[in-house]
This record gives structure tokens, sequence and C-alpha cells, in this order.
């Protein structure tokens, strides 16, 4: 059998055990920059979206609050929406709510009638201007709702670019009477896109939804409200809300990788984009430097293994010589080094030699020696481990010493690290961990021995040398790592300094995770305050010397106390003081205070002088059977007891309304199924039609319940239609069942030339004779009613006026409430659901129509019906 030389078996050896890892590794590196550019994409994606989440939130929050101004003022008396009352409210919005240039008041006709500040940037006074040339304006008439323009050039900025957040205001009959508008400052906005760190060569867009640019990082796109649609992306998220691409950029003129999204509820788009040459860049680079280093590599391998395969040829060569010479009897010299490795030809020459080695005496006098040299090595080492061991102890001992207030961990584990570098003779540096769990380790980064540049951040001595990387963890967490210079061969990690420094990391993790733990109770303390400031009830806590330690805002609000003055308080004290609003609940609230219930409801004096129904309920704070004190929740329950009361008053009316029908159909029927009596058709003819009139009457009350669940629910149709008003009224008196019974006289004067309405036939049907019905049903006269028509550029108003028993001035406010009577004694003259008034009412509405009323008690009453006229251009579109 033919042997290969050694240098042969060592060489091939080197090359396959490095090609081996090599090629792994090469293949993982392959694998990682295919995740790498998938993560530029997932990154890059993500961050679109919270770009977008933010800019929604931005605008929607500033949206909220022009609404809740609209409304606010809306809800004033006439009295108070003049300038002087409207403009501290807009001056405390715009003041309090950053991003707004300015805000402003305008009637119907679009003239401002108050704003804050009261001139543009420009230095134009808008007091007094008109915005009616705004294309906004002309929406805002139209929706009568919330808006948001798209960019235009307008007013309230002198002549900017602006976007404006408009919010109707109604009056007190809920008609359109005018609008709040602010204007955006889109510098506010352009800062919220700018914070976020997009990386090397992104940029952010944000369009409105007209595609003009809202912000790009070339300012002149948006002085000059380019029109983005032509663009690729743009084009992209017109199909497609949410995506990304490769888009080459007619603006840059290069390709980019583009992420866009769509705010839905606003129609803005919003896009980051990244060159793709930046992209290509990156992984090419690290690809290049893969198959380098695996070039490198291999090449260093081989070189290795020639060398290394030299040496340990002469080696072995040398070993042959001198058991030659061992075997001749000469002792004189020996080779300084010797090596055996593998089982080349030159190794069995040997083998065959060695048995002829010196005697035996030889060998043992040598071993004496080294007994002798080892035993004293071993007091040497056993003598520096005790001292090594004291220094570990001292090290240790700096860590887990508490802390006294004027130390901070950082300064602790900076001491300590010093006199671990001074231990091990070499650098010694802490690493951060970049996880959400391991965020406070940034606060060491001042420290010199503390690096904060990643995890693979090491410094250029470091990088010089080999490292060996110890983990600092809490349970599965890495919280850091300790990187210590191996150095050179004398200074190298032992594994006496391997045990030490994973203990020593234990420790440094143990204060740590203190460090930890105490942020993450800070933080559960803020969360905990933020949600109760943020509830709708309003919650006290009380301590066990009962005094008042916490109280939310809403519970200020609520009841009209500052916290400070709250805090200041004892629970009696703070039920004495509520009591004052409401008198009849000291006793609830006493038998309260002394656990002998725990929840109570009464009735609270608002400082605007009407009645809130409220409850109070208390609670323990507790933890694992220790209790803490106690809480109360305060919860304004006004609205769900007037819902119960509409309730009541529902199924009262219905059970009132069912019962008389259903009696009269129930005694017919018995008269008519008796067997003992032979009655006359013309009896049964009378008892017949009795059943048919009381069927009637609860076909009539379901109706009427349908048509009232339709106009709340917003779902009623009317099939509108040009038709003359003297058609619908003719119509309707026809409908009038048993007018003659009544001698019921109607005088309608009504013109020919009325121009035509736009309108459901049956519904206004409907409406004419309800109130022909009233006028029969409420008077105690010949029933009498005028009906006369008139007309404006928009309207036809027809006056329908009876001689009826009138209506008092404090019912006229709630007459087309639901279920509402004039006639509230419990003996009624007349039957009734209290619905048909909220009927036509309804009605009325949903034509975009008018009723209203004018009455003198004793006198009779007048019901004014105002439908829109008949427009060929605009009603035929609809």
């Amino acid at each position: 059998m033919k042997h290969l030389p050694l240098r042969v078996h060592l060489t091939r050896a080197f090359t396959i055990i490095a090609l081996i890892p090599i090629l792994i590794l090469g293949s993982i590196q392959i694998v990682q920059i295919n995740q790498i550019k998938d993560d530029y994409k997932r990154t890059q994606m993500h961050t679109t979206q919270r770009l977008a989440d933010a800019v929604e939130a931005y605008i929607y929050y500033r949206q909220n609050a022009i609404e809740t101004l609209g409304a606010t003022i809306s809800a004033s008396r006439t009295s108070f929406r003049d300038r002087a009352g409207i403009t501290p409210k807009i001056q405390s919005l715009q003041v309090s709510l950053p991003g707004l240039i300015n805000v402003v008041t305008a009637d119907r006709t679009g003239i401002v009638t108050a704003s804050y500040p009261e001139t543009n940037p420009g230095g134009e006074p808008l007091v007094g201007a008109s915005l009616s040339q705004n294309g906004y304006y002309d929406e805002m008439l139209k929706s009568q709702s919330t808006i948001i323009t798209t960019l235009f050039r307008g007013l309230q900025s002198g002549g900017q670019p602006d976007i404006v957040i408009a919010a109707p205001i109604f009056n007190e009959d809920r008609q359109y009477d005018g609008f709040v508008a602010a204007t955006l400052d889109l510098k506010q906005l352009e800062l919220l896109v700018t914070k976020y760190d997009y990386g090397k060569n992104t940029y952010p867009v944000v369009l409105d939804r007209l595609n003009q640019v809202i912000y790009h990082p070339d300012r002149q796109l948006t002085a000059t409200m380019k029109d983005l649609s032509s663009e690729a992306v743009v084009q992209a998220a017109g199909e497609n809300p949410e995506g990304l691409g490769r888009y080459m950029s007619s603006l840059k003129q290069q390709e980019e990788l583009v992420t866009y999204t769509t705010i839905s509820g606003l129609g803005w788009k919003v896009w980051v984009g990244r060159s793709y040459q930046t992209v290509n860049e990156t992984l090419f680079n690290s690809l290049l430097l893969t198959f380098t280093l695996l070039l490198l590599a291999i090449g260093l391998t081989i070189a290795l293994g020639f060398f290394l395969a030299k040496g340990l040829n002469n080696t072995i060569h040398l070993l042959v010589g001198y058991t030659q010479k061992l075997a001749d009897g000469s002792y004189k010299e020996r080779p300084e080094s010797t090596s055996m490795r593998g089982v080349p030809y030159e190794l069995n020459v040997l083998a065959s030699r060695f048995f002829q080695m010196a005697q035996q005496v030889n060998e043992n006098q040598q071993a004496l020696l080294r007994l002798n040299a080892e035993l004293e090595n071993r007091v040497e080492e056993r003598t520096q481990s005790l001292s090594r061991k004291n220094k570990e102890l001292e090290i240790v001992n700096t860590l887990i010493t508490p802390i006294s207030p004027s130390q901070e961990t950082p300064e602790l584990i900076e001491g300590s690290m010093g006199q671990l570098r001074m231990l091990l003779n070499t650098d010694v540096r802490l690493h951060p961990s970049y996880g959400e769990d391991t965020r406070p380790l940034g606060l060491f980064s001042r420290k010199r021995t503390i690096v904060d540049g990643g995890k693979h951040s090491l410094s250029h001595e470091l990088k010089a040398m080999p490292t060996y990387i110890v983990p600092v963890r809490s349970g599965a967490i890495e919280l850091a790592q300790l990187a210590v210079a191996q150095g050179t061969e004398d200074g190298a990690i032992t594994e006496q300094d391997r045990h030490f420094l994973h203990t020593f990391a234990n420790s440094v993790a143990i204060m740590l995770q203190n460090d930890l733990l105490l942020k993450s109770v800070q933080h559960e303390h803020a969360t905990l305050q933020a949600v109760l400031e943020s509830m709708t009830d309003a919650i006290v806590l009380i301590d066990m010397q009962k005094q008042v330690v916490y109280g939310n805002r809403q519970m200020s609000e609520m009841f009209g106390i500052p916290t400070p003055d709250l805090l200041q308080m004892s629970e009696e004290v703070m039920f004495e003081t509520i009591s004052f609003r409401s008198p009849d609940s000291r006793e609830a609230f006493s038998s309260l205070i002394a656990q002998q219930v725990a929840a109570i409801k009464f009735k609270l004096t608002a400082s605007s002088g009407k009645e809130r129904f409220m409850t109070v309920s208390s609670f323990h704070v507790l933890n694992q059977d220790h209790v803490y004190g106690r809480g109360y929740v305060w919860r304004d329950i006004t609205k769900e007891h007037e819902v119960d009361s509409l309730k009541n008053d529902l199924i009262s009316l219905a059970s009132h309304e069912f019962k008389t029908p259903i009696t009269g159909i129930k005694g017919s029927v018995e008269t008519l199924l008796r067997t003992d009596a032979d009655w006359e058709e013309s009896f049964k003819q009378e008892l017949l039609e009795g059943i048919h009139e009381d069927i009637g009457r609860i076909q009539q009350l379901i109706e009427d319940w349908l048509d009232i669940s339709k106009i709340e629910a917003g779902a009623m149709r009317v099939n509108r239609e040009p038709t003359r008003i003297q058609s619908i009224v003719r119509n309707a008196i026809k409908r009038l069942p048993n007018a003659d019974e009544h001698w019921l006289e109607i005088d309608a004067s009504l013109e020919d030339r009325l121009p035509l309405v736009y309108a459901d036939k049956t519904r206004l049907e409907q409406v004419f004779v309800n109130l022909f019905t009233n006028a029969i049903r409420y008077n105690d006269r010949q029933p009498l009613v005028r009906i006369s028509a008139e007309s404006d550029d928009t309207y036809v108003h027809i006056r329908v006026t009876d001689n009826g028993t009138g209506i008092h001035a404090d019912h006229l406010e709630h007459i087309f409430d639901r279920f509402y009577r004039v006639d509230l004694s419990s003996s009624r003259r007349t039957s009734g659901t209290g619905l048909g008034l909220a009927i036509c009412k309804g009605i009325m509405d949903t034509h975009g129509g008018q009723l209203r009323v004018e009455s003198t008690e004793g006198v009779g009453s007048t019901f004014i019906v105002s439908i829109p006229q008949y427009n060929p251009k605009e009603d035929d579109t609809l």
C-alpha cells in the first residue's frame, strides 16, 4: 500500500475543513442578503403606514375640535352668538390647538362675523370679509356638514396654499345658520411629516384627494400646488389603495422603490420613496464583501496548510533521526521540538524505531524531575488562585452593595468594569443588546466602558484582536454583551476567567433588570393615570385616613371642584360640598359613606340650572386581600333616565290606544257569535262597520309607529315628482273620514299661478290630512279651516288656519316631539298617539322643507307648510 507524504495529508485536510464552514456561511449570507432586501421593503411599508396614521390622527383631531366648536356655538343662545360672544371661543381653540393659522365664523352668506387672529398673515382684516368666493362655501351650503378642503389659495392665509376644515352652525330651529372654519398651518403638518427618520436617500410625500402636493421635499411643488396625477405611483394608488413597487419618478428622474397608502377617510395619498440605486448598492456591496472574504479565506487556508505541513514534516524527520541515534546508543542530542499528527509514511518508520529508546532509568529520572517541578507550580497556582478569588469577590461585592441616593447604576457598573479590566489585564466593554426590553441601557452610553453603537460596533482596539463575548441575560432576554479582548497568547482568556465573567455578567444582569423593573413600574403608573384621566366617568380615591388622594379631570368638570381643592378635602367634606347642589341627597350620601349601601342615585342641579340625574357607586381598593382604601365612580345617567321615561310613555300610550279598539272588536264579535239571537242584517252591518273602523284605527297606529321609526332611523324614502299643490290639498280633503259629521267648513284659496312643487304626493296628503284632523279634533265650535298659499324663490308656503282651541305658548316648543300631547289630563276628550305632528315634521324634513306653527290660545292655530319648488335643471338630475 502506497502512503502519501505528510505535507499532502495536512494540506488536503485543512482545505476540506475550511471549505465546509465557508461554503455554509456563504450560503447563509446569500439567504440573509435576500432577507435584508425583503426587510427593506417591509420596514419602508411600515414607515409609510405609520406616517399615514400620524397624518390621519393629526387631521381628525383638529376636525373633532372644529366640529365641537360648531356644536358649541349652535347650542348657544342667540344673544351669545355675536362677535363678542364667539371670539373668546375661537381664540381658546386657536391658542390651545397648535397647527391652526386662524379660526373664523361666518354667517349663511359667507360674511366673516368673528376671527382670531383678526387679520390674515398678510395683515388683511378678516371680520366683515366675504368667503363666498371660496369653493368650500358652496359645498357647505349643499352638504351642511363638516368638510375638509383640498389645497386652494384663500383669503384666510393671505393667498398662500390653504387647507380648511369647516363645520356648520345651526340656529335654534336646527336650520343652517353659517359655519366655523379653521385654516391648517401646513408648516406644522410639515414638521409632523419630517420628524420621522426615513433613512438615506428616502423621502416622504403627502397629496390631497386631487393629488395636489401637501408636502414634498421640494417646497416649490407645495407652493405651486403641483398636481402629481401623472406620476406612476399616483396612478397605481388610484387602482389599489395600498402597495409597493418600483416606479420611475418624473420629478427626480430616477427609479425608486415606493411604498404608498391612501388615508380612506380623507382621500389623501401618502408615499415614501427611496432611490433604487441606493437599495441595490447596499446589497451589491454586501454580496461583494461576502465573496471577497470567501476567496481570501480559501487562499489563507491553503497557504496555512502548506506552512504547517512543512513545519510538521520537518519535525517528523528530526524525530526519526533521533530514534535512530537512540537505537545506536547515543544520548547526547535531542531535537528542541517534536510533534506527531496523522498516520503518514514517516510515522510508520517512527513506530518501528521507537522501541529502541533510552533505558528505563533515564526515563524515571526525568519523571521525578517533572513531578517536583509540577508540585512547586501547584503551590504557586493555589496562592495565585486565592488572591484572585479575593479580587473577584471585591468586584462582585461592588455590584451587590445597596445603591446610595448619590449613586446611579451606571456609575456602579463603570467602577466594577474598571476593577475587572485591572483583574484581567485586558480591555473589557459592555455592548447593549437592542431589543424592546433593553432600551433603558441607552442611559449608560455616556460611560467609557459601555458602548452604544450597536451590537457589532466594537472599538478599534477590540477589532484588532480576538474577542470573547459573554451574554448578560435575565431569563431568556439578552440585555447586553461583555466583550473581552483576548490579546496575545500570554493574555488569553482562561477557563477560570470565563467562569468569573459569567458570574460578573449575572450580577450586571440583576442590576439592569432592577432598572428595567423600576422603569416598568413607572410606565404602568403613567398608563393607569392616562386611563383614569380619559374616562367619561368621574373617579375619586380615598385612603385609609378618609382623605382624597386622587380625582380625575372628569370629577372636577362634573362638580366644578378644582383638583387642588379636591385633594385637600376629606371624604366627608367632599360629599358635603357636592350636597350643596343636591340637598335632598344628604341622607343617601351618609349611607354611602357608612358603607350601608354600595350605590345610590340622586339628582343634581348643574351650574347651568338644569337638573341632571346621577349615580355614584363605591368600591374597595385592594391587592391580594390587602385594603388600601375606597373609591367612588360618579356617572351622569340623564340620557338613560330620559330614554326610560320615553319608554314608559310608549308603553302607557300603546296599552291605552290599543285597548279601546280591541275592546270594541271583541264586543262586536261576541255579539255576532251568539247563537241564541237572530240579529237583523242592518244591525250586523253596523257591527261589522264598527269592527272595520276599529281595525283601521289599529292599522293607523301601527303605520304611525312604523313612520316614526323610519324617521328616527333616517330610513324614510319619498318618491318626489313635480305636482300642483291644489291637487294635493283636494285629495287630502277627500281622505278626511266623516268630515260631514263634524260640519267641517273648508275655505281653500289657492291660485292657479302657484309654481309646481317637487314632492311625494301621498306623503304630503298625509301631512294635510293630519292637520285637518287636528283642526276637527281640537275644536269646541263648528270647525273652520282656511287654506292659503304664497311662494318665494325657493318654497311654496301653504298656511292652514283653524278656529280651534289653540295652543298655549308653553307647549309650542314641544308640539312636534314624539308622544307629546297638549291635553295631558287623565280624561282626554280625544284619542291619539301624539305622533301625528312628529311624523308631519319628519316628512317635511325629508323633503327638505319646513313645518312651523303659530297659535293663540282660545283663537286658533296656523300651521305653515313650506315645500320646495320644482327646479327642472336640478331636480331632473337627481
